[in-house]
């Protein structure tokens, strides 16, 4: 049996046991009031989901039985047949067996229960047949049923104690835990991890061996790395809840559209599931509203009727890139400029001098919609900026790769756990900074000679491409943000470089785009527990958020996508100036 198949059975065990456990409370509360609307209301809707959780595992026998409590219950709602002691008792009976039948799905034992089946299933016929005047039994209880129960009873008896009164409590071998719960564990662990480190760094700073300490710090990395664990949940668990939302969307589109699944058994903390759900409802409705095609369009484009959309997760080191991608048309550049021309966004001469994929990233800017009319799917200026925001709020990334008549996929690239994080320390004036390793490109060295001058801006050249520098010290000091000077992040500091000074420089990657940033000294990579910073601190775009080191000094965290954003929207009014 597969991880995945074990998870599903042990789901199944939880909650059928929890039927079964509830099935009991319900059915003394109706021996003690036999005309109880709501327990008998409540049995049937329990028996029927039972049955069909069983049935989609495969426990036929568990369903049979089940199906069979349903239908009596179905015809007691009805008023078909009325309860008495005798039947209630034989419903405590086939209760009973339901739950021998779940616990035998662990246990492997075989639980007879065809005597209490087809018991249950000639009374209910019984009792419809006098009630319409087609019967011709005198009798009227289940003791009236013809030879074919008590044969199947006998069955039942040939069994060791099969009749005997089961007191034993059962208990799942899931445990269900809040959610709640689990973030206030996660977080104190974390406290445990700062505080060692803390010590370690103590005796290392008063140079005393630090060697007592690492059977502490493998135990509290084994127990942090297992509470993060118990976090985690595939990605089919919110894959499948999409089959409904791409099927009305299309139906409001009048399109048709499959859904594809892959890598659901990929596995993300369920926290990130949560803040992104509502990013890759939109994605996926986006997808059917604009990227895919009219019936008519792609019959004259020589493309299948039926348009796909999929749903791809794969796990690349650190990170879990979803793909969300179709076989429409495509994103076309050249309407997205029209587009960003006339809503004022850039001049039509910064607009001829942006490359494609910079033309594309508007798609991402507030109040930006390609839609020609406002529909129930798209053109309401609110999404893609959303969807942006999100996924960078937790240390993401949003890619796109798009061909003109081909599709468009959309890849957000996330962390596996909000909990740690890897990340590269270094130092600016004396103070600690860190960036995450997923917004790191590389760390290079270089010279005053390497740099040149484009316009206001520092460059450097980079794997055969051009790409802005700037000294993080000027830019930290910035105080309108918004309003920022290249010169004074760039060439004001450059000309205080001695020729043959050895600049530190890391070379961040976010969103397709890459930036120099000039440091002052490199430290180590090390993993971090970030913590989002307090009100009002909070409305940084430079930092976003801090963590606490070794030595108990609090280090800042940069907000790589934020500082990417407003650096592109300077140099873009630096053009247009």
């Amino acid at each position: 049996m597969s991880s995945k198949e074990e998870e599903y059975r042990q789901l199944f065990l939880t909650e059928a046991l929890e039927n079964f456990e509830e099935l009991n409370r319900l059915f003394v509360e109706l021996e003690k009031d036999h005309s109880s609307k709501k327990a008998i209301a409540n049995i049937f809707r329990i028996v029927h989901t039972l049955k069909g959780n069983a049935m989609g595992m495969g426990y036929d026998k568990i369903a049979d039985l089940a199906h069979t409590v349903e239908d009596v219950f179905g015809a007691i709602k009805n008023g078909e047949i009325s309860l008495d002691k005798e039947l209630v008792d034989s419903l405590f009976r086939a209760n009973d067996k339901l739950g021998g039948l779940i616990n035998a799905v662990t246990s492997g034992e075989r639980v007879s229960y065809l005597g209490i089946k087809t018991k249950l299933a000639v009374y209910l016929k019984n009792a419809r047949e006098e009630d319409s005047g087609e019967s011709d039994q005198s009798g009227d209880g289940p003791s009236d049923a013809p030879d074919s129960p008590e044969e199947e009873s006998q069955e039942e008896t040939n069994e060791a104690d099969s009749d005997t009164e089961d007191t034993g409590i059962k208990f799942a071998d899931v445990v269900q835990i809040p959610v709640k719960k689990m973030d206030d564990l996660l977080n104190m662990v974390g406290e445990l991890v700062i505080e060692r480190d803390r010590l370690i760094a103590l005796f290392g700073s008063e140079g005393k061996s630090t060697l007592e300490f690492e059977r502490i710090k493998r135990i509290s990395s084994n127990l942090h790395y297992g509470i993060m664990n118990v976090r985690m949940v595939q990605m089919g668990f919110l894959f499948n809840k999409f089959h409904r939302i791409l099927r009305d969307a299309a139906s409001t589109e009048n399109k048709s559209v499959e859904l594809v699944l892959k890598g659901t058994e990929v596995e993300i903390d369920r926290n990130i599931l949560k803040i992104i759900s509502d990013s890759m409802v939109h994605l996926v409705r986006n997808a059917v509203g604009h990227g895919i095609e009219t019936k008519e369009e792609r019959k004259d484009s020589g493309k299948p009727l039926t348009a796909s959309v999929t749903l791809e997760a794969i796990l690349e080191k650190d990170s879990v890139v979803i793909t969300i991608s179709d076989d429409g048309k495509g994103i076309n550049t050249v309407k997205i400029k029209e587009k960003i021309v006339k809503q004022n966004m850039v001049s039509a001469e910064v607009a001829d001098k942006l490359g494609e994929k910079e033309i594309i990233r508007y798609i991402f800017e507030p109040g930006f919609s390609s839609a020609d009319k406002v529909t129930e799917i798209s053109g309401r200026g609110v999404g893609m900026d959303v969807v942006k925001k999100a996924v960078e709020s937790i240390g993401g990334q949003v890619l796109v790769d798009t061909e003109l008549g081909k599709g468009t996929s959309i890849h957000l690239v996330l962390p596996s756990s909000l909990a740690l994080k890897g990340a590269l320390l270094f130092e600016v004036r004396d103070q600690d900074y860190a960036i995450p390793l997923t917004y790191i490109d590389s760390v290079a060295y270089l010279k005053k000679g390497d740099i040149h001058l484009l316009a206001d801006s520092l460059m450097v050249d980079y794997q055969g491409q051009s790409i802005p520098l700037v000294f993080l010290d000027g830019l930290l000091k910035t105080r309108n943000i918004n309003d920022i000077d290249q010169s004074t992040i760039g060439q004001q500091y450059l000309k205080k470089v001695d020729k043959d000074h050895q600049l530190n420089v890391i070379i961040t990657s976010h969103s397709g785009r890459l930036l120099g940033l000039v440091v002052d000294k490199l430290q180590r990579q090390k993993e971090i527990i970030e913590k989002k910073l307090p009100k009002p601190l909070d409305n940084s775009k430079l930092i976003s958020g801090s963590t606490i080191l070794g030595s108990g000094n609090v280090c800042p965290v940069l907000d790589v996508a934020s500082i990417m954003d407003v650096l592109f929207q300077s140099a873009t009014k630096t053009v247009q100036s």
